[in-house]
C-alpha cells in the first residue's frame, strides 16, 4: 500500500511540474492569438495561388489565370487606401481575367469616382467580370454604375461565351440556380456565385465554383469549422471543396465588416486561380 500511495504522490507530482512548464506556453499562445485576431487579422491579408485542374481545359486554355476577388466591404477613407494599396500589388501579378463576386460596400456608399479609377486600374486582356453581392442589392443601380465605370461587366442570371487563346469555356453568373441555361458537352463552364451553399445544385452544371460571402468562416477552428455560421454559408463556407466532379473555391474576403472585422484562420486573401490542362 506504502508503495501504492507513494508511486501515485510522484505521478502528481510529475503532473504538477508538466502543468507549471506547459500554463506559460499556453498563456503565451492565448496572448498570440488574441493579438493576431484582434490588432493584426483586419488589415493584413495575403495574395494565394492555387492551381486549377480539369479534363475540360485544352492546350489553349492551359496556364490562364484569374484574379478572383470578393468581399471588399469598403467603410472609410482607412478602408479605401488600403483597397488602393491591394490594387497596386494585385498589378504586379500576371492575369489574364479579374472576376468580383459581390460585396464592395459594407453598407453606406462613397467616393464613387475614386472606386471606380481604383478599379479602372486594374489592366487584364480578357475581360473583368462581377456578381452583385447581398450588400450590394441594397444600392445595386449605383454600385452596377461604379463597377461599369471601373471597367467591369456585371452580370446577373447569364451565360457567356468567353474567348481565350484560340479556344473557349463558358462563364455562368447566377446567384440562383444556374440549371435554366444550356451548357456544350465537354466545354468547361466556370460558376461564380456570391453564395457558396448554391454548390448543392451548380455543381450538376458547372466545373469549377468561385463563391464568398462566408468570409471564409471568419472565426474557424480546424476540424470543427466556423464557430458562427452565415446564412448561405451553412454547408461550404472555407477553402476548397470536390464533389461529383465539380470543385468549388471560397474566398475567405479582402476584410471582415465594419463592425466585426476580425479574424482566425481565415485570412483575408486575394486568388490567383491558374487553370492547367487535366487528364
Amino acid at each position: 500500500v506504502s508503495t501504492l500511495r507513494q508511486n501515485n504522490m510522484v505521478d502528481s507530482k510529475q503532473q504538477w511540474k508538466a502543468w507549471l512548464y506547459l500554463s506559460p506556453a499556453i498563456v503565451l499562445l492565448l496572448v498570440f492569438i488574441g493579438f493576431y485576431t484582434y490588432a493584426i487579422s483586419p488589415t493584413s491579408y495575403s495574395f494565394n495561388r492555387t492551381t486549377y485542374n480539369h479534363q475540360y481545359i485544352d492546350d489553349h486554355l492551359n496556364g490562364m489565370t484569374i484574379a478572383y476577388l470578393s468581399d471588399i466591404h469598403l467603410s472609410d477613407d482607412k478602408s479605401l487606401e488600403r483597397f488602393k494599396s491591394i490594387i497596386d500589388e494585385l498589378n504586379q501579378y500576371p492575369f489574364d481575367m479579374v472576376i468580383f463576386n459581390g460585396d464592395l460596400y459594407d453598407n453606406h456608399v462613397f467616393s464613387n469616382h475614386e472606386v471606380s479609377s481604383l478599379l479602372k486600374s486594374i489592366y487584364c486582356k480578357y475581360g473583368k467580370f462581377a456578381l452583385l453581392g447581398d450588400k450590394d442589392l441594397n444600392h445595386e443601380s449605383e454600385i452596377t454604375t461604379i463597377l461599369n465605370d471601373g471597367g467591369f461587366e456585371v452580370l446577373n442570371n447569364e451565360l457567356r461565351t468567353i474567348y481565350y487563346n484560340d479556344t473557349t469555356f463558358e462563364l455562368v453568373a447566377s446567384n440562383d440556380d444556374i440549371s435554366n441555361h444550356e451548357y456544350k458537352d465537354n466545354t468547361f463552364t466556370l460558376c461564380i456565385a456570391h453564395k457558396p451553399d448554391t454548390f448543392l445544385f451548380n455543381k450538376n452544371y458547372a466545373e469549377l465554383q468561385l463563391s464568398g460571402h462566408s468570409l471564409g468562416g471568419q472565426f474557424y477552428l480546424p476540424y470543427i469549422g466556423p464557430i458562427f455560421k452565415t446564412e448561405g454559408a451553412l454547408t461550404y463556407n472555407h477553402g476548397i471543396y470536390e464533389e461529383e466532379n465539380a470543385t468549388l473555391i471560397v474566398s475567405n474576403g479582402i476584410t471582415g465588416t465594419k463592425d466585426n472585422p476580425y479574424k482566425f484562420i481565415s485570412t483575408n486573401h486575394i486568388e490567383l486561380i491558374t487553370l492547367k490542362k487535366g487528364t
